[in-house]
């Protein structure tokens, strides 16, 4: 749930203290969780051995971090493309955009939502001479937006804050704050205990509007593994307890019959020491050795691992890429279905990952004016997000042959996945054949004349 301020109240620097103990409280245990699943710090290496000489293996099946890197790649794979009606006004954003690494940030964005339900993103002048609009992803731990009362929910202000802590016992002393509306940029420092314990610095907001820009996963906030952590903890259980099924068949107790092994306990350790060492034993008449042994229904396990396996993967919308099924066919037709639920979840993502771009591009902007250049004009500009996915050249190469004449050479060019300017290629290609022509004419030129000369002479 956003957090909201009434349009009556103000906000102050004690109110903004306020609300940072309230992130604190209702995301911290929640957002370490899903890190720590993402890490592979998984419930399943608290496990302890029922018994002292019980094996106990603990293995971590990291779905989570399977999850959230194949969703996250897929959406955000290839860099984001930006076109417009007039390319011209784009270069200068385009410009600071690669300064800023807007990619990289692009990229972060979308693993911190895969993982926590929500991204952040910074935008901020850096300190270079002049300085220059840039953009930095935020841990959602350490961000958050306040939000208007109304329907509407417009952005009041971007909270993002980060740790203080003694340079020697590394312990806890504060926070440092910076805040911003759409008039100002708040500094200031805050205790442990969340009140106020600098000065409160007001700068001017170059941007015009809250600098700090929040991108949902879905309208939920929840990461793409979250709701399977349930599913996550008994995989690994299952996988676990395969292996100590079998060292217990590994270690399973010897049954003599008929037969002592010695008279006192240590004559029954020597001996036992002497067979093992050895690997040999000898038997009286009428005697009898064997193994107690548990028996392992292995074709029990294996439907049991492969159905809980399936089940993360459908509920997930995460195919498995190790399929044979999904390696078999990769025509375009039968990767989409395959396909079918990830892309689902895809474009919802791309829905807030587009806004949250759009914001990002109007306060790059407002900079643009500042400095007396042309603005990007927002409704003309064209977001376009590449997914990531093996492409079939051939069968691409057949729908661009088949339409042609029917759509216009940059829409059929831009199909081509190698292919990162469609405008540009066009120009080439164009100039490329300008060029073969020219040589051919000359080459003609050429033939016609020695010809010509050759009928001459033998005229003379």
């Amino acid at each position: 749930m956003p957090f909201l301020l009434k349009n009556t109240d103000e906000l102050t620097p004690d109110l903004i203290c306020r609300y940072i103990q309230l992130h604190i409280n209702q995301t911290s245990d929640r957002y370490q969780r899903l890190q720590d699943y993402y890490e592979g710090r998984h419930d399943i290496l608290l496990r302890e051995p029922k018994r002292p000489d019980e094996p106990c293996n603990n293995l971590v099946c990291n779905y989570a971090k399977y999850i959230s890197d194949l969703a996250s790649g897929y959406l955000i794979g290839e860099p984001i493309s930006y076109q417009t009606e007039d390319d011209s006004n784009i270069d200068d954003l385009m410009a600071w955009f690669k300064k800023a690494q807007a990619d990289v940030q692009d990229m972060d964005n979308a693993k911190y939502q895969s993982i926590y339900g929500v991204a952040y993103e910074l935008v901020y002048m850096s300190s270079d001479d002049p300085p220059t609009p840039k953009t930095a992803s935020i841990h959602p731990s350490q961000a958050f937006v306040i939000y208007n009362s109304t329907v509407e929910l417009l952005p009041v202000a971007g909270v993002y804050y980060y740790e203080q802590r003694d340079p020697k016992t590394q312990e806890l002393t504060g926070y440092k704050v910076e805040a911003s509306t759409n008039d100002n940029l708040i500094y200031f420092d805050v205790t442990k205990d969340f009140a106020v314990d600098s000065e409160v610095e007001y700068n001017e907001n170059p941007f015009g509007a809250v600098t700090l820009i929040e991108i949902y996963n879905n309208n939920e906030l929840q990461g793409d593994f979250e709701q399977l952590i349930p599913l996550i903890d008994g995989y690994n259980c299952q996988q676990s307890n395969r292996i100590d099924d079998v060292e217990n068949f590994v270690n399973s107790l010897m049954v003599l019959t008929g037969q002592t092994l010695g008279d006192t306990h240590s004559e029954k350790a020597e001996t036992y020491r002497d067979i093992k060492e050895n690997g040999v034993i000898e038997l009286t008449p009428g005697s009898d050795l064997s193994f107690l042994t548990r028996q392992i229904d292995q074709a029990g396990n294996e439907m049991l691992r492969q159905s809980i396996a399936d089940d993360i993967h459908k509920f997930s919308c995460v195919p498995s890429m190790t399929d044979r099924d999904f390696a078999a066919n990769v025509s375009g037709v039968a990767m989409q279905y395959k396909l079918l639920g990830l892309n689902q979840i895809t474009k919802i993502k791309e829905r807030y990952v587009k806004e949250g771009i759009r914001e990002r591009v109007n306060l790059f902007n407002a900079i643009l004016e500042a400095k007396g250049k042309k603005p990007v004009d927002i409704d003309s500009l064209t977001i376009t997000i590449n997914h990531s996915l093996p492409k079939n050249l051939v069968e691409i190469a057949q729908v661009v042959g088949n339409l042609e004449g029917l759509c216009s050479k940059e829409t059929l060019v831009a199909q081509l996945p190698f292919v990162e300017d469609p405008e540009k290629e066009i120009e080439k290609a164009t100039e490329e054949r300008k060029q073969l022509m020219d040589e051919q004419f000359v080459m003609q030129s050429a033939v016609i004349q020695a010809e010509a000369e050759a009928k001459n002479n033998d005229t003379e």
